[in-house]
């Protein structure tokens, strides 16, 4: 299986906001995701932000 970015798993997920498939918690998290991309601070997202960026990503694209 191919290594997927972080950066590339939220723009992934960002495909998904405004539809069914997220929940409100998930959209919330995936757009504040989408702000540390935008400001260059992917590599500043904590290990539980991490982990549940993880776990949302396999839940949809595994």
């Amino acid at each position: 299986m191919r290594h997927v970015s972080t950066t590339e798993m939220i723009q992934r997920l960002s495909g998904l906001l405004g539809t069914d498939d997220l929940n409100g918690w998930e959209q919330t998290f995936v757009t504040n995701l989408q702000r540390f991309v935008s400001a260059g601070k992917v590599t500043e997202l904590t290990d539980k932000q991490v982990e549940r960026l993880d776990e949302l990503h396999a839940k949809h694209f595994a």
